[in-house]
């Protein structure tokens, strides 16, 4: 009994030194049940969506929640895209809308196709877009004019990210493979994946490397510059479908869903400076939705109907 119990305390400590602690940030209440939630980019506020398309915002860390209204049609988990200036909303009928920091509505959007993948630039001003038919586009939210479209040898792109400058748009792409390219549009490189489709990628705070993730269950970093990959992690046994880079270091989370019936199955961890890829110790089907604050990587937990929680992965 003594050398069980020490080696519950030996785990539990290692635990803490790999960084895979879980702390509460912050209690949020809800209307009700929600479907999913999004952490916008920077992690001052989260986006719940309940039902086709009820959407409400928590500032953070007040807690303070404001509704999103006019909008119809169904909001999927891929049609939120958020950051510290905008929001947009986009549905499965292709139709996007582009809100202020304030929830004022700015410009509607129509990308033709069902929204496969979203993210906006720092400033608000570019929204990066893929329908489930089309690579990436690029739109000027102030004009509403789509700037240029990407390629891929076939499918669509599946994940998007801006670096923090705004000269960089990185995809991985359903042909199992990431692209690079500048503001203008220019293909900057085409580099492999790996051997199964990718399904969503995040960028570092510097955005020298990025984090790919997919159908192999594997967390893969990149070199932006050229899109090398430059480590990749063992697999966790299941996809990958959500992907959150931490805003310092190398660290980073993903959604695994069990590819029979989808459902939630894991939270992945891996850091990529060292050490395996393991799950978080929570129960995965709590969990609403992962991304990245200021200074660490984020859950949002469905407690019970109406409450929510924030918690810090460090």
């Amino acid at each position: 009994m003594r050398r069980a119990a020490g080696l519950v305390v030996w785990l539990t400590l290692t635990s803490v030194v790999c960084g895979q602690t879980v702390k509460p940030l912050a209690k949020l209440e809800a209307p009700g049940v929600l479907s999913f939630a999004v952490v916008c980019e920077g992690g001052e506020s989260v986006v719940g969506v309940a039902g086709q398309h009820d959407v409400w915002v928590w500032s953070l860390p007040s807690g303070t929640r404001r509704t999103i209204n006019g909008i119809t049609g169904h909001i999927p988990q891929a049609g939120v895209a958020c950051n510290r200036k905008a929001l947009a909303l986009g549905t499965t009928k292709g139709s996007v809308a582009i809100f202020d920091a304030s929830g004022k509505e700015r410009r509607r959007i129509d990308l033709q196709g069902e929204v496969a993948a979203m993210t906006f630039s720092s400033d608000g001003e570019l929204l990066a877009a893929a329908t489930i038919n089309s690579p990436v586009q690029l739109w000027d939210v102030v004009s509403g004019k789509l700037l240029w479209t990407g390629t891929t040898d076939f499918g669509n792109s599946t994940g998007i990210r801006i670096a923090g400058d705004g000269n960089l748009i990185v995809t991985s792409d359903g042909d199992t493979h990431v692209r690079g390219y500048d503001r203008k549009g220019n293909l900057l490189y085409t580099a492999e994946a790996g051997l199964l489709e990718p399904f969503d990628l995040s960028i570092s705070a510097d955005g020298k490397t990025f984090a790919v993730a997919g159908a192999e269950g594997a967390i893969a970093l990149h070199d932006s510059v050229t899109g090398k990959m430059l480590k990749k992690s063992g697999s966790s046994g299941n996809p990958i479908f959500l992907l959150a880079m931490a805003p310092v270091g190398t660290k980073a989370i993903g959604l695994e869903l069990d590819d029979f019936r989808m459902d939630p199955a894991g939270i992945a961890y891996w850091n990529a400076d060292g050490g395996e890829l393991r799950n978080l110790a929570i129960d995965v089907k709590t969990v609403l939705g992962i991304g990245k604050g200021e200074k660490s990587l984020l859950l949002v937990r469905q407690e019970a109907p109406g409450r929510l929680s924030l918690e810090s992965v460090e």
